[in-house]
């Protein structure tokens, strides 16, 4: 990604959001690609190289605590319709024509968010990964949560939240670095299973400082280009979403936010990752299937990096699917 081709803006609370863009060419829509943890806008360098020469236009934020973006210190920063407001901001700085909101791992809350506050705003959205996320009205309990899925699939599957909430994660995740992105970017997907799922298992692979190596669908480029990305950041920022999510710093949000606007109304896609072991497919599918029952579902036999270890997978799908509802 041409680094000529970022911009910084400051957004209505302050806070400066830095994002790749690349304007649309007449008659293409602009997507706006939204990453998660642990991630940064470069996470999607690959569909910049395939959508920008086809004429799409492209806006690719750092996330708030990620990359050249700010990072604060507080959880409370990290509310969804907070960020979701940023993001129409950064939009509001380049007022494009026509805009799909493409999200993956946390990008996709903040793209649930979009759908829910500022729906009007575009023309579709695609959610990758994870599922649209749902209101959620009564309080969270990590422990609960735990105890639900264990009797649905055997697994904590939030097992790691745990660890993400303690106040010193972020410095043995730091000191541990490699350890902490290849258990984040697995070698096979299975590996979640074991090392991460279930409470304490993040801990011990980290602390233990666990290098299996650098997963086979990355480039030794790109794992370089993420680690001194995430190491000049600190994770400290980012993992924030995790404690926010824990008290519940959303709750009232989702508790004003108008019944009408819980459904998407416009086209939607969902890209489901068959061997994603915490945003599990059947999971999401039934999600989207009750708040945008006309969403059209691709599935791909892939972990939980769809853009990375199905690239040609996924931005098949994308295109295909930008180019039959666009040209309606």
């Amino acid at each position: 990604m041409d680094p000529a081709k970022y911009k910084d803006v400051r957004v209505t609370r302050g806070l400066t959001y830095h994002y790749y863009h690349s304007p649309a060419a007449p008659g293409k829509p602009t997507l706006l690609f939204i990453h998660g943890f642990p991630s940064s806008s470069f996470d999607w360098h690959r569909q910049v190289a395939h959508f920008e020469p086809k004429g799409y236009g492209l806006i690719v934020p750092d996330t708030l605590g990620y990359g050249g973006t700010s990072k604060p210190q507080e959880p409370k920063a990290f509310r969804w319709k907070l960020q979701a407001q940023d993001l129409v901001d950064v939009l509001d700085a380049e007022s494009p024509a026509t805009v799909i909101g493409i999200g993956h791992d946390w990008g996709s809350a903040i793209l649930s968010a979009l759908a829910q506050w500022h729906q009007d705003r575009f023309a579709g959205f695609v959610w990758t990964a994870l599922g649209l996320v749902p209101p959620r009205t009564e309080e969270f309990v990590l422990q609960e949560a735990w105890q639900t899925m264990r009797k649905l699939v055997g697994s904590d599957v939030l097992g790691y939240w745990e660890f993400y909430n303690e106040p010193n994660a972020h410095v043995v995740c730091e000191k541990n670095i490699d350890s902490f992105l290849q258990l984040a970017y697995p070698s096979t997907p299975e590996v979640w299973i074991e090392h991460l799922t279930d409470a304490g298992k993040a801990k011990a692979w980290i602390e233990s400082n666990r290098e299996p190596g650098r997963a086979p669908w990355l480039t030794e480029q790109e794992y370089d280009t993420m680690r001194e990305t995430l190491l000049k950041g600190g994770l400290q920022s980012p993992m924030n979403v995790y404690k926010a999510l824990v008290a519940n710093i959303n709750l009232q949000d989702h508790r004003d936010l108008p019944a009408e606007n819980w459904y998407v109304k416009k086209p939607a896609l969902f890209v489901a990752a068959t061997r994603d072991y915490v945003c599990r497919a059947a999971f999401q599918k039934a999600i989207m299937q009750k708040y945008a029952p006309h969403a059209e579902i691709v599935a791909l036999d892939t972990g939980h990096w769809v853009q990375l270890e199905a690239t040609e997978g996924l931005n098949g799908a994308l295109e295909k699917w930008i180019e039959t509802f666009h040209a309606q």
